[in-house]
């Protein structure tokens, strides 16, 4: 058994401390800032030349996991963190982790095979097409109000419609959520059927189900919510577009049983009109007297 000296253990000891710090530091919300990222590298180089040779071995896995998080999402807000984190690949591989050289040498493949560079620029192209046309002004340069149509983003669902942290699938299904919970209270409240149990239920989608199934994604670390197994084989994010999925088809049963509803009422009122009527045509019908031919004197 090999005998470490006081030093040595306090080395070891405060090298677990710095992995520890190193992980916190950097795949935390503010792990986007270069500074954050050289912060968490200092005391693992530290370490490494006092002794802890093995150090910069795990460090080099964490900083793998933290490139392919940032680099493959939205990779332009964590640029500078990005760029340090490369600056310590290559600190880290000076200090022994030599085989960090293969991982992201395939990672930086990957990354440009998938758009690199030009991903974040298709974004913002998508995101000024999506941008909603400006109003067209009258002679006297006053914006013409635009037709009186309801508003998406409207509603408790508003906040999350175009919120970048969640996948666009799921932002997509809560649009649609707005929207069919809205025309399904509004039917039910035109047809008085405010106190059924229909009218609860599509209000209780809009208000908390949903609501809550968002929130509770929102609550999953960042790095791992849309490739973290959780159940059954399913992420984060495939739990949250399956749970919107059911959410949008009892919406959907309840638009159908208005329909219905609304369907027998217009029935029984053409009933209604066809019987009303139909008699009267009998009774406002005028003979018709034919001429008779003069008799011959």
């Amino acid at each position: 058994m090999i005998d470490l000296g006081p030093m040595a253990w306090m080395v070891h000891v405060a090298a677990a401390f710095a992995i520890a710090f190193f992980a916190q530091s950097v795949f935390s919300p503010k792990g986007r800032d270069a500074r954050v990222v050289i912060r968490a590298l200092i005391p693992v180089v530290l370490l490494t030349v006092l002794g802890a040779g093995w150090l910069p071995h795990p460090v080099a896995g964490m900083l793998i996991g933290y490139l392919g998080s940032r680099a493959f999402g939205r990779w332009e807000s964590a640029r500078g963190g990005l760029l340090a984190a490369l600056v310590g690949a290559a600190v880290l591989i000076g200090l022994g982790a030599s085989w960090l050289m293969f991982p992201l040498f395939f990672m930086t493949l990957g990354w440009l095979a998938s758009g690199g560079p030009a991903r974040g620029r298709r974004r913002e192209r998508a995101a000024r097409e999506d941008r909603p046309a400006e109003l067209p002004t009258q002679a006297g340069g006053t914006p013409v109000p635009a037709p009186a149509t309801p508003a998406v983003g409207e509603g408790p669902l508003a906040p999350y419609l175009a919120d970048a942290r969640l996948p666009a699938q799921a932002r997509a299904q809560l649009v649609a959520l707005n929207l069919r919970t809205r025309e399904a209270l509004t039917l039910l409240r035109d047809q008085g059927l405010e106190g059924t149990e229909g009218f609860f239920v599509a209000r209780a989608i809009r208000e908390e189900y949903a609501p809550e199934a968002v929130q509770a994604y929102l609550k999953l670390p960042r790095s791992l919510a849309e490739t973290g197994v959780i159940q059954d084989g399913k992420t984060g994010a495939a739990l949250l577009t399956e749970q919107l999925e059911l959410l949008l088809d009892g919406v959907q049963d309840i638009i159908a049983g208005s329909l219905q509803s609304g369907g027998q009422a217009l029935l029984t009122h053409g009933r209604f009109l066809r019987d009303r009527f139909a008699k009267a045509e009998q009774e406002l019908r005028v003979p018709v007297i034919l001429p008779v031919a003069d008799k011959v004197k």
